[in-house]
């Protein structure tokens, strides 16, 4: 029997609320502990999201084995519960206790990007703590992230509320505007997160596989000539003794060619700049393949994905 909409929505409003109660009185550690038996108990109870991140893992690495996969996957829905619950805690803690949850190394970067006064577009992704992240970056600078609504109107505002209290300002993915340009013309940093399954998207591998891939960092580089500096909210190890967040900065990259690229010229240049960014999500996911988010669809069989058995 399929639930009505309007009751899942409900149940979640309600569930998301008991949880930020009870996360807004605890402390960053405190609610990572409660992260790891929730994403354990969350590993465990939902074998469908469970064999779409065993299945990602051994398309994206065919030498591991269903064990190692396995493994990796538990560990995953433990960081997304972990940053589930860190995020609700963000509605009630100071400038204090997130600097002292979270740092930020190749901080120099961004202001090397502001120095040239286009702005800086951040790359960045579904790995470690990307809210965490966020809250820390913009006690540094502006920041303006581009973000999907969600379907589930209280749930969509109570998200948007603790990224307020936390000096984040949000954009609609949907939002064809100039409002991400305006952004990057007022030399602030807008961030984005392209690792997510993008239908329409700009067909391309990622970890050798095909797949679609959002286009809209590399088509904004070239509008605006704002450089593209890649950024990730680490996890420390170990996890439960430490987990602290460390946000890593890295030299960012330009494609402002100096001129106005048009037609197929420009297409092209969109599909470098897609790839370089592809390359660096790659990187970092490899570098923790337990951090980043396995569980959602990234590849398709639509697109001609073979999945291992």
């Amino acid at each position: 029997m399929k639930i009505p909409k309007n009751t899942l929505h409900s149940a979640e409003a309600k569930l998301m609320r008991a949880a930020g109660a009870a996360c807004e009185r605890a402390s960053f550690r405190q609610c990572r502990h409660a992260g790891m038996w929730l994403g354990l108990l969350f590993h465990h109870a939902l074998p469908s999201r469970r064999k779409i991140s065993i299945q990602n893992l051994r398309l994206a690495f065919p030498q591991m084995s269903l064990k190692e996969a396995n493994r990796i996957a538990r560990r995953v829905s433990q960081n997304a519960a972990m940053t589930f619950c860190e995020f609700l805690h963000l509605r009630a803690c100071g400038e204090k206790e997130i600097r002292d949850y979270s740092y930020i190394e190749g901080l120099e970067h961004v202001q090397k990007g502001f120095d040239a006064g286009r702005g800086v577009l951040l790359l960045t992704g579904h790995i470690g703590n990307w809210e965490m992240m966020g809250a820390r970056a913009a006690l540094e600078f502006p920041l303006t992230v581009i973000a999907r609504p969600r379907s589930n109107e209280v749930v969509h505002n109570n998200i948007e509320a603790i990224r307020a209290h936390a000096n984040v300002r949000v954009i609609s993915r949907f939002d064809t505007g100039r409002a991400p340009v305006k952004v990057l013309r007022a030399n602030e940093a807008l961030a984005i997160l392209p690792d997510q399954y993008e239908q329409g998207g700009l067909a391309l591998p990622f970890f050798n596989q095909p797949t679609k891939m959002v286009d809209a960092i590399a088509r904004l580089a070239l509008l605006s000539g704002a450089p593209i500096v890649p950024a990730f909210g680490i996890r420390r190890d170990p996890w439960l003794s430490d987990g602290r967040i460390m946000a890593k900065v890295f030299p960012g990259f330009d494609l402002h060619s100096g001129e106005k690229l048009k037609g197929e010229a420009r297409e092209a240049a969109i599909a470098e700049g897609t790839r370089r960014t592809i390359h660096e999500l790659e990187t970092i996911i490899r570098a923790h393949p337990d951090q980043w988010l396995w569980m959602h669809r990234r590849w398709r069989k639509a697109d001609g994905v073979e999945f291992p058995s």
